[in-house]
């Protein structure tokens, strides 16, 4: 029994290894997955996103001042009452005077954005005690209730201070653009950790490519070293030259070992960019998308500075954001300066009622349709409140003027500090094609010279320390010319971020899965 036990643990066992290695499926090299990955994956982007219900929560609270407010209100008493002898109530009662109220209120009030506040109240009394006679001197028995009802409509509409729609919304309307700017600012924090991810991306092509140099490299000085012992055989090379040869592929393993834990670095802080835990970072397969090439990026030897500029100030969300928060401010400083004003309100109400008596809920309708005991009432009254010093209205004033001036300081100042940040951008692309060519160049030459001094060494035309000197060259031209398309690639994707076109959102859908090209084309009218 227990044989087959440890059979079943052991197949158990396997199966789940199975399933654990099968569940560890590569997460795909391309920047297409990888980026729509860090928009679902990175916690920064998810603690940016939080600011956005952060934003509807206080607009939401803004437009809580005009929801309809229903309110009521319900009471039972019992009193008693010790009667003076000197009370003719005394003489007919022989004990206590006992007293039952009922109450019951229930309103429903609205404030309109024009200021007007609506409301309606309804109000039921009934009221009961021991004594047989009624008010009137009637004999009518002990307990019979006194029902009173009334209901009231009235309208408040402020003269002076809230005595406009303009000034009454100036707070909801602030918090709407809030939220906008909220969103806008999203959209550029997005834009920053979508950048980062692009640098990320591009170090670990540069770093699987660097590698692949590196190893080739390596095998070149194996060949050489191949070469040189058919040489030494063929006493056409002494034996010294061996040792040298074997201390040069000693340090290209060693290089090539650095390399390996440079791609295995880089391959972290991609999955650390992306949202990623150690374990689904190692499983991030080779890099499937190659760097960028100037002539598919749309480059061209004009200049762009002036339309780039343009570019960001139309589509930089931060830009959008400031303006709208400007916008909040400005009706901001609007409700606060109307609030220096008094308080003037003219109301009007329109009140009808009865009172009737006899026992039964039914008496509570018929107190309005009875002639006897209803009564009506129709008024207007006026309420000033005028605050001698009103210094916390001047103090709200003063503080909405100064965040106002502030806001405006800051709206110009990144307005100018886009310009400059664009202008290096540009200039940034620019200087990277430049060195891209030349790296493309000197690598050209390079590759030349290597393989000329190669056949120079095989020929015995030259010294083991020439073709080992002019082979490390080729290996740091190689590694210049990744280099050199790695700062293109991120010029690119910078230019994208500082331009404001590396991220799209609509308002309908949000923020739009981000496109390959915009890791690929520098920005124009027809690729946003």
């Amino acid at each position: 029994m227990i044989y087959i036990v440890r059979i079943f643990i052991s197949i158990l066992l396997s199966i789940l290894g199975i399933v654990q290695i099968h569940a560890q499926t590569k997460i795909e090299g391309s920047l297409s997955h990888l980026s729509q990955l860090t928009l679902e994956r990175s916690p920064l982007i998810q603690r940016n996103a939080l600011t956005l219900g952060q934003a509807a929560a206080q607009y939401r609270s803004q437009r809580s001042a005009f929801d309809y407010q229903l309110g009521s209100e319900a009471g039972i008493s019992k009193n008693k009452l010790t009667l003076f002898d000197a009370d003719p109530r005394s003489q007919i009662l022989s004990d206590n005077l006992e007293t039952g109220n009922t109450g019951i209120t229930a309103g429903l009030s609205k404030r309109f954005r024009t200021g007007t506040v609506a409301s309606i109240n309804s109000e039921y009394s009934a009221t009961s005690d021991n004594f047989t006679f009624d008010r009137f001197g009637q004999e009518v028995g002990p307990d019979i209730p006194d029902h009173v009802t009334s209901a009231t409509f009235s309208l408040t509409q402020p003269l002076l201070r809230g005595n406009s729609k303009k000034v009454v919304t100036a707070l909801e309307e602030s918090a709407k653009l809030d939220m906008d700017s909220a969103e806008q600012r999203f959209e550029l924090s997005t834009a920053y950790e979508l950048l980062q991810f692009g640098n990320a991306y591009w170090q670990y092509v540069l770093t699987h490519k660097s590698l692949e140099v590196f190893q080739q490299n390596q095998d070149r000085v194996a060949s050489v070293l191949q070469m040189t012992e058919e040489l030494v055989k063929a006493d056409k090379k002494p034996a010294s030259d061996l040792i040298q040869v074997k201390a040069d592929l000693a340090e290209q393993e060693r290089q090539t070992k650095l390399a390996e834990q440079t791609l295995f670095n880089a391959k972290i802080n991609l999955g650390r960019v992306i949202g990623l835990n150690e374990n689904e970072s190692l499983l991030i397969d080779i890099p499937t998308d190659d760097f960028p090439t100037v002539l598919a990026s749309g480059f061209s030897e004009r200049d762009m500075m002036a339309e780039m500029v343009i570019m960001a100030r139309e589509h930089r969300s931060d830009l959008q954001a400031l303006d709208n928060t400007t916008k909040g401010l400005e009706l901001q400083l609007t409700a606060a300066k109307n609030s220096l004003l008094p308080q003037l309100d003219l109301t009007g109400y329109l009140g009808i009622g009865g009172e009737n008596f006899g026992g039964g809920l039914e008496q509570f309708y018929s107190a309005y349709g009875n002639d006897q005991g209803k009564n009506s009432t129709l008024g207007v009254g006026m309420k000033f409140v005028f605050p001698l010093n009103n210094n916390q209205a001047k103090a709200n004033h003063e503080n909405a003027q100064l965040a106002l001036t502030d806001q405006q300081l800051a709206l110009e100042n990144q307005i100018r500090n886009i310009s400059l940040n664009v202008n290096n951008a540009v200039n940034f692309l620019e200087n990277s094609v430049s060195v891209l060519e030349k790296a493309l160049e000197t690598l050209e030459y390079y590759q030349e010279v290597f393989s000329n001094e190669r056949v120079k060494f095989q020929n015995g035309m030259t010294t083991m320390l020439n073709l080992i000197i002019f082979q490390e060259r080729l290996t740091y031209a190689q590694l210049e010319y990744l280099r050199a398309k790695q700062q293109f690639a991120n010029a690119i994707v910078n230019l994208r971020f500082e331009t404001g076109t590396l991220v799209k959102s609509t308002p309908e859908n949000g923020l739009v899965p981000v496109g390959r090209s915009v890791f690929y084309t520098i920005p124009n009218n027809d690729n946003l």
